[in-house]
């Protein structure tokens, strides 16, 4: 369920926030156009509790504010995915051109590498990386303990795909929780940060009051989140909640769309 976008610049608005408000004008017939970006206004040393945009219908002069949130469950997990990302590309910068001949699996610890910072991360993917080009493919497999506990040989799992494909392991991870669990700690994130959204809103009681949430985790399916609405304490200054999905346009490749999940009315 995990998304994530390119950081363009400090506003919201170029991050996504653009394209909702397109949907929601598709949607909703309406005319929002972007009229500021709140929330990278300085006041003194520190950018003021303000909400990511503010737009205004050109047509009625209606406007609304939007606040953007995301939900993540376990804390660990967006750590997790930018270390995979950071500790593969490594390799294969390291590797290019070598073990092309058929399929390789890099296996690492992910319980290890996960609580590194990107510095170390680069670091030990380094380390291993420099090892794998000294070796000869026809002594595979090998094991090693350090830096991190690790592995590399022929994959018998992707054997369609050559090269290297790095593989992390883990003996205790959110696969261990229940639907049920899983679908609770998800919840009580979500209720945290709808809370912490309402002090953003304060002022724009004139306004329609929106938030939007991305969702970072692997567990739970973007059809499961609707479910745990009716039991939400929604604040009272929240007018709508929509969440980002994925829309797939083929099986590895997909856009961002959006769900509306809850409607004040």
């Amino acid at each position: 369920m995990f998304n994530h976008y390119q950081r363009r610049g400090k506003c919201e608005w170029y991050e996504g926030l653009a394209d909702f408000v397109a949907e929601y004008n598709r949607r909703q017939g309406s005319q929002y156009v972007r009229s500021d970006c709140l929330d990278i206004t300085r006041v003194g040393s520190q950018t003021a509790k303000q909400p990511e945009v503010l737009v205004t219908d050109k047509h009625t002069g209606n406007q609304m504010v939007i606040e953007r949130k995301s939900v993540v469950w376990p804390p660990s997990y967006i750590q997790r995915h930018e270390n995979e990302h950071q500790f593969a590309e490594t390799i294969w910068q390291i590797t290019r051109g070598r073990f092309q001949d058929a399929s390789y699996a890099l296996c690492i610890s992910g319980t290890e590498l996960e609580i590194l910072n990107q510095h170390d991360t680069r670091r030990v993917a380094a380390e291993i990386g420099t090892v794998l080009l000294s070796l000869d493919s026809a002594r595979l497999p090998i094991r090693r303990p350090v830096p991190v506990g690790w592995a590399f040989g022929i994959s018998g799992e992707h054997e369609d795909r050559l090269g290297i494909t790095v593989i992390q392991q883990s003996p205790m991870r959110i696969e261990d929780f229940t639907g049920t669990e899983v679908s609770a700690h998800t919840a009580t994130v979500m209720a945290q940060q709808l809370a912490a959204a309402a002090p953003k809103f304060v002022g724009y009681e004139n306004a329609r009051r929106v938030v939007l949430l991305d969702f970072y985790g692997k567990t739970l399916h973007e059809g499961d989140i609707p479910a745990l609405m009716p039991d939400m304490a929604v604040p009272d200054c929240i007018d709508e909640i929509w969440m980002t999905t994925r829309e797939w346009i083929s099986e590895d490749d997909f856009a961002i769309g959006f769900a509306r999940i809850f409607d004040r009315q």
